[in-house]
């Protein structure tokens, strides 16, 4: 039987295991439903990653650089002179309302460090890359302080029950960034 050649099929089996943790959760994932998603034998998914810890860094790794990309976009768009605490609050609400599936699964991912430390390196890259760009716009020492901040904020955001009021984000993020 000739093998059938399938260059990427490696990127398949990563974004099924983003939209299977998107659906159904982290426990959700396993190598049975990657494959069955991506549509390829079992044996690729163990063939490509070797332990489930190893698929969930790539997911992560996925997930934070399609976050961190929207980020640098949303940075690069801003005026010099654009209010920071004004358009940090603005971004904050459209994480959690227009791209809210992609911000819980970013956190879910991020959660599931928590228990498994082989995923603690790729989690901790999504703050580094989100310091890296506040750096863009404030000194080192008040990037970190934001970053914290800001994921606070939209975390808080996710899992309340009402929409996130952008002038009380406004108005939090103004006394850090004062």
């Amino acid at each position: 039987m000739a093998r059938r050649h399938d260059p990427h099929r490696r990127e398949r089996i990563i974004e099924a295991a983003v939209e299977v943790i998107s659906e159904s959760g982290l426990a959700a994932l396993t190598h049975r439903t990657a494959a069955a998603r991506a549509d390829v034998p079992l044996g690729s998914t163990t063939y490509h990653f070797l332990s489930l810890d190893e698929l969930l860094d790539a997911a992560i790794h996925t997930v934070a650089e399609r976050n961190v990309a929207r980020l640098r976009d949303w940075a690069r768009s801003l005026p010099h002179d654009a209010d920071l605490s004004t358009e940090l609050a603005g971004f904050v609400v459209l994480l959690a309302g227009e791209h809210r599936q992609t911000s819980v699964l970013a956190y879910e991912l991020y959660g599931g460090a928590l228990r498994r430390p082989a995923l603690r390196a790729a989690s901790t890259s999504w703050d580094d890359m989100l310091t890296a760009v506040f750096e863009s716009k404030v000194d080192a020492l008040t990037a970190r302080a934001l970053t914290v901040m800001f994921n606070g904020l939209l975390h808080q955001a996710l899992v309340s029950p009402g929409r996130p009021d952008h002038a009380e984000l406004e108005q939090v993020l103004r006394r850090l960034l004062r």
